[in-house]
C-alpha cells in the first residue's frame, strides 16, 4: 500500500502553492481514479509519489515504510512507476533499448541484448502492445511512447502504477484496449492510479476516487456512489458543479451566452482579439490540399489525401495517430516534407517549404505534441507565450536591430495569461504548471496569432469541463468570424461537438466523409460513433 499523507508543494519560482497538505492512498488490487479541476494539483501529487518531485513537507510510506524519493529511480526501486502525459525517451535508442535502461539484464557488466528484447517483445506479445521494437524513439507516435512507458514498468514488475491523461489521444478502440490492460493488472493484484478528465471512462473502471481542489484532498469515495452532478460538485465547488457537456450539449453551449460567466470570459476573448490579433492575410481562401502523398522511412504513411477548408468552417480528421493521423498533421504544417502533392492556405502554395511559410501564410498551430513541438517547459512562460509574438515586438530603428519593444511584450504576454485564466509569475518555469493550464496557454497564445486557418491536434488534451467549455465557445467565435479550423482528435466526442463535417483516416487514405449539418443529437451521436468506427478499422457504413 502507498500512503501520502499531509503533502505540501510550493514552487517559488511562479509563487504558486499546488499541494497543501493533500492525501492520498493507493492499494494493490484497485484503480483509484484522481480527479480534478486544471491546476488542483493532481499531476503534482503523482510526480511527488513517484519521486519527480520532492515534497516541501508530509509523509510517503510504501508498504508501511516511510520513504524520502530523491528520485523517480527510488520509487521504482520501491515499486512505483509513473506513465506520464508525454513520457520522455532517449533518442537514438531503439524501443525496446529505451524499455530497458536502468534495468539491464547482465552478466560481470555486460548486458544481454537478445535476452533483453526477447523479454520485451514477450511481454509486448502478452499485454497486446504491438509495439515496433526496433524503431528509434524519436520516430515514434505519442501513442507509441505511451505504450512503451507501461512496458518499462511491466519489465520491472512495479506493484503500483500512475497513468496521467494517458487516453486523451487513443482512438476509441486503443482506448477500449487499455481499460482491458488496467483489469488485468488489477487482476494481477497491481495498484492503479488514474489521472482523467473523461469521467465516464473512468467512473466506469475505478473502485473508488479521490478528489483535489485547489492543493487539497475533498473526499476520497466509492466510485459506484458517485454521479457527474456529485463529482462535478465536488471538483469546481457546488455553485460550479454539474454535468459535463456531452456531443448533444456541446455544439449548444459553445454559442451560449446565458450566464454571467459566459458573457465574461466572452468579453475576455474578445478583448485579447483586440489587442494582440494580427491582421488576417490578405486572401481568405482558407486551406486547400490536392494528392498529399507523405512517405518517409520510419513513419506511417499518407497518399492521395484531399481537403477543402474554406473560411468559416471546420473539419474534423479522425483516425488512430500511429495509423498516419500525426503524418497527415505534420505534413500540413510544414514539419515533414510532402513527397507528392498540394497544399495551398490563403492562396498561397506552402507545400514542402517548412513550417515559417505555413505560418506567414496565415496559419496557426497546436500540436498534439504539448513537450516536444508546442511548448519547452525548461523555458520560462513569458518564453513560451512570445514564440511567434517576438517577431512583431522588433519596431523602428532598434528592431532592425533585432531589439524587442519590451513594453509591448510585456502587455502582451499579461493579456494571453488573463485570456487562458492562468496566474503566476510569467518569468516562472513552463514546466511548473500543470498539464491543463499549460494547454491553455498554447490555445491561448495560437488563438491570439488570429490567424486565417487553425489546425488544432487535440485541443481539448489535459482540460477540465470547464476549460473544454472555454476551448468551444472559443472556437466557434473565432469560425464565426470567418476563420477556418482543421480538428485532429482521438476523441470523438469533440470532433462531433465541434466540426461541420469528419474525415476518417485509415491507411493513410479518407475512407469516410461524414457531413454534420444542424448539429449532433443525443440520439444520433451513437450511430456516428459506430460509423466512424468502422470506417476506423476498415468496416462497411450503410
Amino acid at each position: 500500500m502507498v500512503e501520502l499523507k499531509g503533502i505540501q508543494k510550493y514552487f517559488p519560482s511562479n509563487g504558486v502553492t499546488a499541494l497543501d497538505g493533500a492525501d492520498f492512498d493507493l492499494r494493490p488490487g484497485e484503480i483509484h481514479a484522481l480527479l480534478g479541476e486544471n491546476g488542483a494539483g493532481k499531476s503534482t501529487l503523482m510526480h511527488v509519489m513517484a519521486g519527480y518531485l520532492k515534497p516541501g513537507a508530509g509523509h510517503i510510506l510504501i508498504d508501511g515504510k516511510e520513504r524520502r524519493l530523491a528520485a523517480p529511480t527510488e520509487a521504482l526501486q520501491a515499486g512505483v512507476g509513473m506513465v506520464r502525459q508525454h513520457p520522455h525517451m532517449a533518442a537514438g535508442f531503439t524501443l525496446w533499448e529505451d524499455c530497458i535502461l536502468g534495468a539491464e539484464p547482465h552478466f560481470m557488466g555486460i548486458v544481454n541484448r537478445r535476452k533483453a528484447r526477447e523479454t520485451i517483445n514477450a511481454l509486448s506479445e502478452r499485454w497486446g502492445f504491438n509495439l515496433p521494437l526496433d524503431k528509434t524513439t524519436e520516430t515514434l507516435t505519442i501513442s507509441q511512447r505511451q505504450k512503451a512507458a507501461v512496458l518499462a514498468l511491466l519489465f520491472r514488475k512495479t506493484d503500483y502504477l500512475i497513468f496521467d491523461e494517458v487516453t486523451a489521444v487513443l482512438s476509441p478502440g486503443e482506448t477500449a484496449a487499455l481499460l482491458h490492460l488496467f483489469d488485468r493488472l488489477r487482476a494481477e493484484g497491481k495498484g492503479i492510479v488514474i489521472i482523467s478528465h473523461k469521467l465516464e471512462e473512468t467512473l466506469g473502471i475505478a473502485d473508488r476516487v479521490s478528489v483535489l481542489r485547489k492543493g487539497k484532498t475533498v473526499t476520497t469515495l466509492a466510485a459506484s456512489s458517485l454521479d457527474y452532478e456529485t463529482v462535478g460538485a465536488l471538483m469546481f465547488g457546488s455553485d460550479r458543479g454539474g454535468v459535463p457537456a456531452t456531443a448533444g450539449t456541446i455544439r449548444e453551449t459553445a454559442v451560449s451566452e446565458t450566464t454571467q460567466g459566459t458573457c465574461n470570459e466572452v468579453s475576455r476573448a474578445a478583448s485579447l482579439q483586440a489587442a494582440v490579433a494580427l491582421p488576417l492575410p490578405a486572401s481568405s481562401a482558407g486551406l486547400l490540399v490536392r494528392g498529399l502523398a507523405v512517405e518517409l522511412r520510419g513513419r506511417p504513411f499518407i497518399r492521395n489525401v484531399d481537403i477543402d477548408l474554406p473560411p468559416g468552417k471546420i473539419v474534423g480528421i479522425a483516425g488512430v495517430r500511429d495509423s498516419g493521423l500525426e503524418t497527415l498533421e505534420l505534413g500540413i504544417t510544414g514539419f515533414l516534407r510532402p513527397s507528392g502533392g498540394k497544399i495551398t492556405l490563403g492562396g498561397r502554395d506552402i507545400g514542402g517549404k517548412g513550417t515559417r511559410a505555413f505560418r506567414d501564410a496565415g496559419g496557426a498551430y497546436i500540436s498534439a505534441d504539448r513537450v516536444g513541438f508546442a511548448l519547452a517547459p525548461v523555458l520560462r512562460l513569458r518564453d513560451t507565450i512570445i514564440i511567434h509574438l517576438h517577431r512583431r515586438s522588433r519596431r523602428g530603428v532598434l528592431g532592425a536591430l533585432g531589439i524587442m519593444d519590451r513594453q509591448f511584450i510585456k502587455s502582451r504576454v499579461g493579456d494571453i495569461m488573463a485570456a487562458a485564466g492562468v496566474e503566476g509569475n510569467p518569468r516562472g518555469m513552463t514546466g511548473s504548471l500543470s498539464g491543463g493550464m499549460q494547454q491553455r496557454i498554447i490555445l491561448a497564445r495560437e488563438f491570439a496569432e488570429d490567424a486565417a486557418v487553425l489546425v488544432l491536434a487535440e485541443p481539448g488534451w489535459g482540460l477540465d469541463r470547464s476549460g473544454r467549455e472555454r476551448l468551444n465557445r472559443e472556437l466557434r467565435a473565432q469560425v464565426q468570424k470567418g476563420k477556418a479550423a482543421l480538428l485532429f482528435s482521438t476523441d470523438l466526442d469533440e470532433l462531433l461537438s465541434l466540426s461541420d463535417e469528419i474525415l476518417v483516416l485509415r491507411n493513410g487514405e479518407f475512407s469516410d466523409r461524414i457531413p454534420l449539418d444542424g448539429g449532433t443529437s443525443q440520439s444520433t451521436a451513437g450511430e456516428l460513433k459506430e460509423r466512424i468506427g468502422r470506417a476506423m478499422i476498415g468496416g462497411s457504413h450503410d
